[in-house]
Order: structure tokens, then C-alpha cells, then sequence
């Protein structure tokens, strides 16, 4: 383990002994990256037996997230670890402190993997009131510096969990009596619909492809956001920002119908 002062660094582990040692230590680590052709079964093995989740990036990528993250001439040997950044929240403990009466919104994002992205998602989600936000803990975007840099500090306030099953969580939140709308190029509502006024999960896919066909499957409402540009899509993290401040909007003009 290094320490660099001032540099984003001293967030990750490289070397196969320093992370090995982190692993066997029960050191709080978020992800374990490894590069393409790096021969360690025993790092893998035991990230697996603890439950970290792991990913293979090419050569190039990993040699990007060596520049990024490491100091200059560092040996990594082909493995890089990111430290648990924030504390992550499991879902019953979620829900059980939600006031359903209130139609919380929750985010829950399907494939969205670039970090910056999450972050710039997150500094909305917070802005515009959503209660918490729900991603897959893998193939998802690990919650880096870069993450919380973006997010303006917003993921250290906004509740995060983490989950093995997207579709599973879907039907835990229907339990619990929220209605789940998913955003699509396809949907057959708009944005703006009066459709809000109940406890509310907003599933954000990636900009590529959008919400994977089995979790829109599970929606209750499909969304679009129309346009008259050349470019018929939007960054995710502007949608989402989008959909979030119509439904404040929403509720903001019900408590003034009811005031006035």
C-alpha cells in the first residue's frame, strides 16, 4: 500500500502483494482490477471467496488506470485495487427507514459503467430530493474519486446500495409497494405524466443500450424524454437529471395547489 499525499493514490492498492495482504487483511476494497494476461488464480480465488468483485481491462485500459492512479514508474505487476470509498447501505435496512406515505423516489441505475456518469447522477439524484440510489455491484461503475469528485460530494450524503440482482431488487421494491418507471427511447409515456404520485423507482439504463430488455419487462410505466435534434439521445446523466427535477417539479406544484 502507497501513500501520496494530494493524489487521488492513496484511494488504491497496487502489487500482488500489497493487495493479497489487503484481501487476507479484510481490508474494505470495492473493486480489484486486473490486466488482460496477468496469470493470478490465487488473488482471484481469494477476491472471490471474500466477495470482491473483480474485472479484466485490456492493456491499454489498465495502463490509463495506471496513470491515473499510481505514481510514476510504480510496479503494479498487473493488479490494481480500489478501497471501499463509502459506506454502502443493504436494502431491507433501506426501505425499512423510507416513509412510503412521503412517495419517496429512488434511482436505479442498469448498466451505467462510466464513473463519471454515476457521479454526475448522483449530484442530481441528491439535488432533487431522491431518496437513495440502486446499482448492481458488478458491471456497473465502481465508485471512484473521480465519481465522488463529480458528484460533488453528493455521494457521501445519498444513501447507495449495492445489489446481486437487479431484477430480484425490482420485485422486493413492488413488495414494498413502489411503482417502477424506466426510461426508453421506446417508451409509451411522457416524462411529464402525472404519474409520480406514488412511491417511485426510476431505472436509468446506459446511453448505448439504453435499460436491458429484462429489467424493462418488470416496469410499470416506460418513459421518453421527446426531441427535435439531429441526435435522438441524451447523456444518461441528463436524463436522469431531467426526469428527477420533473417529478420535485410535480410535487412541488401539489403542496402550492394545496396551499392556495
Amino acid at each position: 500500500m502507497y501513500k501520496d499525499k494530494g493524489n487521488e493514490s492513496n484511494d488504491y492498492i497496487y502489487g500482488r502483494n500489497a493487495v493479497i495482504e489487503a484481501i487476507n487483511s479484510d481490508s474494505d476494497i470495492q473493486k480489484i482490477f486486473f490486466c488482460f494476461g496477468a496469470n493470478m488464480p490465487h488473488i482471484l480465488s481469494a477476491a472471490k471467496r471474500k466477495k470482491i468483485n473483480c474485472t479484466v481491462l485490456d492493456k491499454t485500459k489498465f495502463r490509463d488506470l495506471e496513470k491515473r492512479t499510481c505514481p510514476i514508474n510504480a510496479k503494479t505487476q498487473g493488479v490494481i485495487a480500489l478501497k471501499q470509498l463509502i459506506s454502502t447501505v443493504f436494502l431491507d435496512d433501506f426501505l425499512n427507514s423510507l416513509d412510503i406515505g412521503k412517495n419517496p423516489v429512488i434511482a436505479i441505475l442498469d448498466g451505467i459503467n462510466d464513473p463519471q456518469n454515476l457521479g454526475a447522477i448522483a449530484r442530481s439524484a441528491e439535488c432533487a430530493g431522491v431518496a437513495g440510489i440502486i446499482m448492481p455491484n458488478k458491471n456497473s461503475a465502481p465508485i471512484t474519486p473521480a465519481a465522488i469528485k463529480v458528484s460533488a460530494g453528493s455521494l457521501n450524503y445519498l444513501p447507495v446500495i449495492q445489489v446481486s440482482n437487479l431484477i430480484v431488487a425490482i420485485e422486493k421494491l413492488k413488495k414494498n409497494h413502489f411503482w417502477i418507471t424506466g426510461t426508453s427511447l421506446e417508451g409509451n409515456q411522457n416524462y411529464y405524466d402525472n404519474i409520480y404520485d406514488k412511491p417511485t423507482a426510476i431505472i436509468i439504463g446506459s446511453e448505448g443500450k439504453g435499460i436491458s430488455p429484462s429489467v424493462a419487462k418488470h416496469c410499470d410505466h416506460l418513459i421518453k424524454i421527446n426531441m427535435c435534434g439531429n441526435i435522438n439521445s441524451l447523456n444518461a446523466s441528463v436524463s436522469a437529471g431531467i426526469v428527477f427535477f420533473e417529478i420535485l417539479r410535480q410535487k412541488q406544484q401539489k403542496i402550492m395547489n394545496k396551499n392556495s
